[in-house]
């Protein structure tokens, strides 16, 4: 009975280390990527695992002592790619004038789910600027534009899938329009924001496929990549918003990060996961509002389940009086390639210029 329980530590350890460190290697595949998601999940139980595996270490060198190494080597990397996102006590911007705040409130409604009661008396209570909302259909479409009168300015795309998109606004939209980043079939918002100063910003609020095991994450990344080009190519200020389906540790999210340098508030304020809503432990942060430098954060609030398996996400954010958008510094010319090559096997017209 000792050796069976031994053995089954031993192979838990080694599943867990490999499930930790395959997501380091580039592999497009959903069924690698989705090992990105748990982390913490993967961490905590590594940690469990190592501490039973140690005190067999003595007896068992030889089966054990492999083991637990890798335990701990992949407990290590969990830790250092999740270290970023712990509370750390950021010190916040002092008073921020209101004609240089913004607000972003990202919600994935779930498609099917019909209480949008408790998502509208969210709203009025914490008052966003921009209200993100994904998996929209008809029936939200009535009752949102029914209910927000106070954010009267609105783009959206009904699909009659998992993919329809709403953006409602208090603050007057510029050139507003619906795209289709890399070519994919899921709609994404692209408008000027008229802050209260008058400045336009760029925004851009996309939702791309979640994951499937059995297909290539190569979509998904093309949209995070044409989402970045859009941004940079509009050089002022900007920000990305939306249910990305992605960890922001992620390679094809970090590298997204770089190419629009993009910044995740995350950082420093903390994991604040948004997914799974229906689940007490299984949870992660997939959804976003990434800034450029212009902007500094003043608060992240996670708010409570509506019905949806994703928790509503609010970032409140300060356009930073005196900071004006800098001239793109040159891209990382193996980001570039990496992103063309990917634009181009997911048959995307875009391509990442060097500049």
């Amino acid at each position: 009975m000792k050796a069976l329980a031994r053995l089954a530590l031993v192979l838990l350890g080694l599943t867990l280390a490999a499930a930790s460190l395959i997501p380091l290697v580039p592999i497009e595949w959903w069924a690698a990527r989705l090992l990105d998601f748990p982390r913490l999940q993967l961490a905590a139980a590594l940690a469990v695992v190592g501490l039973g595996l140690a005190p067999l270490l003595r007896t068992s060198p030889g089966t054990v002592g492999p083991a637990l190494a890798l335990a701990i080597a992949a407990l290590v990397v969990n830790v250092i790619i999740l270290w970023p996102y712990r509370p750390t006590g950021t010190t916040r911007p002092g008073a921020c004038p209101i004609e240089s705040q913004l607000s972003v409130l990202v919600a994935n409604v779930q498609l099917g789910n019909r209480n949008a009661e408790a998502l509208v008396e969210a709203v009025e209570r914490v008052e966003p600027d921009l209200l993100l909302a994904m998996e929209t259909d008809a029936w939200w479409d009535d009752v949102l534009k029914s209910r927000l009168g106070s954010m009267p300015h609105s783009l959206q795309r009904i699909t009659g899938s998992y993919y329809g998109i709403h953006l409602f606004s208090r603050l007057p939209l510029v050139n507003g329009e619906i795209r289709h980043p890399a070519g994919q079939d899921t709609p994404a918002v692209v408008t000027g924001i008229t802050l209260r100063s008058g400045e336009v910003v760029t925004f851009v609020g996309l939702h791309p496929k979640p994951p499937q095991v059995w297909q290539s994450a190569r979509g998904r990344d093309a949209e995070l990549y044409a989402a970045a080009n859009v941004l940079r190519e509009r050089r002022g200020s900007g920000l990305l918003a939306g249910d990305l389906n992605a960890t922001p540790w992620e390679l094809a999210v970090e590298r997204m990060q770089r190419l629009a340098g993009l910044i995740d508030p995350r950082r420093g304020y903390g994991y604040v996961a948004t997914w799974n809503a229906q689940s007490s432990w299984m949870r992660w942060p997939l959804d976003h509002v990434l800034h450029d430098g212009t902007f500094a954060t003043l608060a992240i609030e996670r708010l409570d389940a509506f019905g949806s398996d994703h928790f509503p996400y609010l970032v409140r954010l300060c356009r930073q009086v005196g900071e004006h958008p800098k001239t793109p510094s040159p891209r990382d010319a193996d980001d570039i390639a990496t992103a063309n090559a990917v634009l181009a096997a997911a048959g995307a017209t875009e391509r990442l210029l060097p500049r």
